[in-house]
């Protein structure tokens, strides 16, 4: 339920939503990609045996990262280096492996309830009154200040990373307490409860700024004449822990200002438990990239270990879950105070600004 002055947005009713799809390994025949073919044959016993232990490393690391839930645990404990503080950490690792189950709802289940955007399509977006907007601007204005400054000049090569920041509940107590208002006021704490099947928090608070000099998304196989850029670039799944992400606009988006698109229904993909970790893993560990060595790597592993979350720049035009990504691919428009709510497990991609500059704020709800 949404507090007066807010309004839920409606998708444009001539995007197709995705049919029902079911992960396979073999979703891109990578033996035949032109990017790929052939170094999977070419790949010496070295390579395959490097690329096994880069992988096995990551699988690992991430299998530790859900057993205690990693993404769920604050920023606060994550960074702390202290002795008091990689106890806080431990405690909250301990608390999160034997709480129990934290997501009832399988995002995969094509139960939708009725009036429920979230189920019925993965994102919903919400406008915000200007006075909200406003208070949000103020308080959040000291970490976009900083973040401008850490971004500085760039060559045209800037990385994802560098366009993002991290706020901490501890110095930043105001704005985590202005956005968890905010939340509460636009229905989108409600509608996650829904979603998650349980009481779900505010756990991390990513001021966020994208111009034409950033390239990640452009980077696409860099050694080769990529042309064109295919109708999927970027699109990926996260490799996270599957909770819910909200997207503030803090800046007008417009069709060149970067915005945030997800892909109607993709929430709703089947996928083993085991192709999803495979998938995150690659993501995780590099192999999921696509410069000339992550291709390599990658291209020496196992043909069922060959799965990214971040499988978009793979698509072909010839793709059948291309056509249907390009089909239901939401491009969200809208003004400054727009509140994007989305499951990071649906298939989705960032902002690609052509033109100006794009500020928000990714909040994690888990």
């Amino acid at each position: 339920m949404t507090s007066p002055g807010y309004v839920i947005l409606d998708p444009d009713p001539a995007l197709r939503p995705m049919p029902d799809v079911v992960w396979r390994p073999e979703l891109i025949d990578y033996e035949h990609h032109d990017a790929y073919r052939g170094l999977s044959a070419a790949a010496d016993p070295r390579t395959r045996l490097k690329a096994g232990a880069v992988f096995a490393a990551g699988m690992a690391k991430l299998l530790l990262k859900r057993a205690i839930r990693y993404e769920m645990i604050p920023y606060d404990l994550r960074a702390d280096r202290s002795v008091a503080g990689r106890l806080r950490f431990a405690g909250a690792a301990l608390r999160n492996m034997t709480a129990g189950s934290m997501r009832k709802r399988h995002a995969a289940s094509t139960a939708v309830r009725d009036g429920a955007p979230l189920d019925q399509h993965g994102v919903m977006v919400i406008s915000v009154p200007a006075d909200r907007v406003e208070r949000l601007e103020q308080v959040s204005a000291p970490q976009f200040e900083t973040l401008a400054a850490r971004r500085g000049k760039s060559n045209g090569q800037r990385r994802f990373e560098e366009s993002r920041g991290q706020a901490s509940r501890i110095a930043a107590a105001d704005l985590f307490a202005e956005i968890e208002t905010l939340l509460t006021e636009s229905g989108v704490m409600a509608a996650s409860n829904a979603y998650l099947g349980r009481t779900a928090r505010l756990i991390d608070v990513n001021p966020q700024i994208n111009d034409v000099t950033d390239s990640f998304w452009r980077d696409i196989f860099p050694d080769r004449d990529a042309g064109d850029l295919p109708a999927t670039a970027y699109c990926h799944r996260d490799a996270s822990g599957g909770d819910l992400k909200a997207i503030i606009y803090l800046s007008d988006v417009g069709e060149r200002n970067g915005p945030f698109s997800y892909v109607l229904g993709s929430n709703r993909m089947r996928i083993s438990r085991l192709d999803d970790l495979i998938c995150e893993a690659n993501d995780s560990n590099g192999l999921g990239a696509t410069d000339p060595e992550a291709r390599k790597l990658f291209a020496a592993l196992p043909a069922r270990l060959r799965q990214k979350g971040a499988f978009g720049n793979d698509l072909t035009p010839d793709s059948g879950i291309g056509a249907d990504i390009h089909a239901g691919l939401w491009a969200i428009q809208a003004k400054k105070g727009s509140i994007v709510l989305f499951d990071t497990k649906g298939i989705h991609r960032g902002g690609m600004v052509v033109d100006g500059e794009r500020r928000v704020i990714t909040c994690v709800i888990g």
